[in-house]
């Protein structure tokens, strides 16, 4: 779905940037934006006060490829009426047919009428409305540009076009001035359904919730469950992986207090499959590191060096998985791709 990740995927890397200052408002907690998600097989929530704050962020914006796109997006940013301290929490839902077309639930200070009417009032935008279960669903789509050269006289004039069906673009609705759904048109009425009653939400799926709550203070937490179709794609015929078969839910969380902190969990159905991943995926750890430190190139070495900070363990039916790169190799993993 190109339009959400234009918009939302785009908002929230330039929310980053902006929260790095200023008063916070109250906004609604995680937890009800996990109320406004329908169930399906995973969510991450994203903790924007925490990355902006981070060291790391202070590091990546002063890359210059990151700063024109930042820039870029703050422009489109301008241009739906957004300001970039706006955004404070994001969790993002996926449906159960995978991990595409996810619900996006955020949560700031908006203002509905102003990010409306910037809206209607923005040529490069349209925006369309309708009701679903007394609430207001809006949707927004990108008015394409067309070249004198590449019209024709049939269309000459006509404007835009849509199939009766049509429903592309991104949807969104507001439930108060502090949170917003949004996605396509299926997501947003789904989420509808979640706050009417109708279906449950990622908050009542009692294996997801309680995989998120394992650290409620982390700047990223994120639950998958791990299905046979998900498994059987791997490319275990191709690389020497485990066999994660046994595996039926991953989560954990990233922080950026001390460089990048990861925590993450592979939930097998056995302690003995649970040694037996644990066992390979350190085969493989030993074997990269390996071969990228033995390299005259400073950014394979850089990358070795950053897989030392890893380490895999088992306990029980569970995989643990835990790093610590800090700033200074950050430093240099980034320095060293500079010279490619």
């Amino acid at each position: 779905m190109k339009k959400i990740v234009f918009l939302f995927a785009l908002l929230m890397l330039t929310s980053i940037v902006g929260l790095s200052g200023g008063s916070a408002q109250p906004v609604a907690p995680a937890g009800s934006l996990l109320d406004a998600l329908p169930d399906g097989t995973g969510a991450i929530v994203i903790d924007f006060q925490k990355v902006a704050g981070s060291s790391l962020w202070s590091t990546l914006i002063a890359q210059e490829k990151i700063k024109v796109a930042v820039d870029k997006v703050q422009s489109e940013m301008t241009d739906l009426g957004l300001k970039l301290s706006d955004i404070h929490t994001i969790a993002v839902g996926f449906p159960a047919a995978g991990v595409s077309n996810p619900t996006v639930a955020l949560a700031g200070n908006f203002d509905q009428n102003q990010l409306l009417a910037r809206m209607r009032t923005n040529a490069k935008l349209k925006l369309t409305s309708e009701k679903y279960k007394d609430f207001a669903l809006y949707r927004v789509r990108e008015v394409p540009v067309v070249t004198p050269s590449k019209r024709t006289p049939a269309t000459k004039g006509a404007g835009v076009r849509e199939a009766p069906d049509d429903t592309s673009g991104t949807w969104f609705v507001f439930y108060d001035s502090g949170t917003v759904v949004a996605g396509d048109l299926t997501s947003v009425r789904g989420s509808v359904d979640v706050k009417s009653g109708g279906r449950p939400s990622i908050a009542q799926n009692a294996k997801l919730a309680d995989a998120l709550s394992q650290d409620s203070t982390a700047a990223v937490r994120f639950a998958m469950t791990i299905t046979p179709a998900f498994t059987g794609a791997l490319p275990t015929k191709d690389l020497p992986l485990p066999e994660f078969s046994s595996i039926s839910l991953v989560f954990g969380t990233i922080d950026f207090s001390s460089g990048v902190d990861l925590n993450a969990t592979l939930r097998s159905d056995n302690a003995e499959h649970a040694k037996s991943i644990a066992d390979k995926l350190n085969a493989l750890l030993s074997m990269g590191k390996g071969i990228l430190g033995s390299m005259s190139d400073p950014k394979f070495v850089a990358i070795s060096e950053a897989l030392k900070t890893v380490n895999v363990t088992s306990a029980e039916a569970d995989v643990k998985i835990t790093g610590n790169v800090p700033m200074d190799l950050l430093n240099n993993l980034l320095s060293s791709k500079k010279g490619q």
